[in-house]
């Protein structure tokens, strides 16, 4: 089916360069003034609440996100929020509680219920007539949740998923803005880790970030692609619970509450740490990708460890190990065995595989400490 002719334009060499700029940003090497963008993880991991801290912070002018400038001027941001939209004015009421002075002012922040694909260009000219119709400036920022929610076809077909990254670029391009699109991560465990669908979703990202639950409360974000800037370093996040006693009570007499997100200190992540170079150390050892607790602790052993430190490794009292990977979300128990469902796990198992002579295993000491 052919559609009406469109304009293609060409820049000469010359002025295309001089266009050319050092990167911008909205929020200092993590979200870039312009481009498109996904924020990805399991669920549970607290997607919703870090976007919603992303986006407030830029609408109210806040001077810094968790240590990174923010563009100095407040901006205009638009949230699609197709996913848990119910609970989205008790989100924003913590917000302000806990981060904006108790100021009942949300900025240049708006907000649209409706669901409908945004792999129909069409849909995506509507978007933008209904945001230039509301929007007194161009929005900044603006963001998708979830890929599901506003997507119609199917996420492994590489055609569908370049319907929708058109779509999130013309919005990016009209505007000069941000695009965010908030999505999961696959279920097959040969897939965890990774954003769920085509390849063609990640390839067309500027950036992308994934949140993982590390240990308990503490939720881990990273960069692991940025187009045109550094990495930032890891971001630890745990959550606090705030009342919104200003509120009216429900009916059982009590005020709503929601969360909010703090810097986590890094002491919490340091024991998941040692935690997993423990794993591979014994992973390595074995050459597999999983281990019951019997062969843990032969394989212990056969690395030269004390009995007492096998012991305080797997008592009751601490809780073992290889529990409190599992809560962690880096492997999973069946029937008593454990499996990796870490990649960087893996890759670190293959690496040091192929390059650590030593039957210690790289960076893991008898008494079960990482060397510094």
């Amino acid at each position: 089916m052919q559609g009406k002719p469109i304009d293609i334009h060409l820049i000469h060499g010359n002025e295309y360069f001089k266009k050319k700029q050092s990167q911008k940003w909205l929020i200092k090497n993590w979200i870039p003034e312009r481009g498109i963008g996904m924020l990805y993880g399991d669920s549970a991991t607290g997607k919703t609440f870090i976007a919603l801290d992303l986006m407030l912070s830029i609408s109210t002018g806040q001077a810094k996100w968790f240590g990174s400038r923010i563009e100095d001027e407040r901006r205009s941001v638009v949230y699609l929020c197709g996913e848990g939209a119910d609970g989205n004015a008790q989100r924003i009421g913590a917000w302000i509680k806990a981060k904006n002075d108790e100021t009942e002012d949300t900025g240049s922040f708006y907000v649209i219920e409706d669901e409908f694909n945004l792999d129909n260009p069409l849909n995506a000219e509507a978007l933008i007539r209904a945001i230039k119709a509301k929007v007194h400036t161009d929005p900044s920022f603006i963001v998708i949740d979830t890929l599901n929610c506003y997507f119609s076809g199917n996420e492994n077909d590489a055609t569908s998923a370049r319907l929708f990254n058109f779509s999130c670029k013309k919005l990016s391009r009209t505007f000069n803005a941000f695009v965010l699109i908030i999505h999961h991560t696959g279920k097959n465990r040969d897939y965890k880790g990774e954003a769920r669908g085509s390849s063609a979703f990640f390839g067309a990202m500027d950036t992308s970030i994934i949140a993982s639950i590390v240990r308990d409360n503490i939720i881990s974000l990273k960069v692991n692609k940025q187009k045109n800037g550094k990495l930032p370093e890891e971001l630890l996040l745990s959550s606090e619970v705030v009342s919104l006693d200003t509120w009216d009570m429900d009916s059982d007499g009590s005020y709503p509450s929601s969360l909010v997100f703090i810097r986590a200190e890094k002491s919490f992540y340091e024991g998941i740490e040692k935690d997993k170079e423990l794993l591979i150390s014994i992973l390595q050892k074995t050459g597999k990708e999983e281990v019951s607790l019997k062969e843990a602790k032969e394989t212990m052993k056969e690395l030269g460890f004390s009995i007492d430190t096998i012991y305080n490794t797997f008592s009751r009292g601490r809780s073992n190990f290889l529990l409190r990977l599992v809560k962690a979300g880096i492997a999973e128990e069946d029937k008593g065995i454990y499996r990796v469902l870490d990649r960087d796990v893996v890759r670190s198992i293959d690496r040091m595989s192929s390059q650590s002579s030593s039957p210690m295993g790289r960076g893991v000491t008898k008494s079960g400490n990482t060397e510094e």
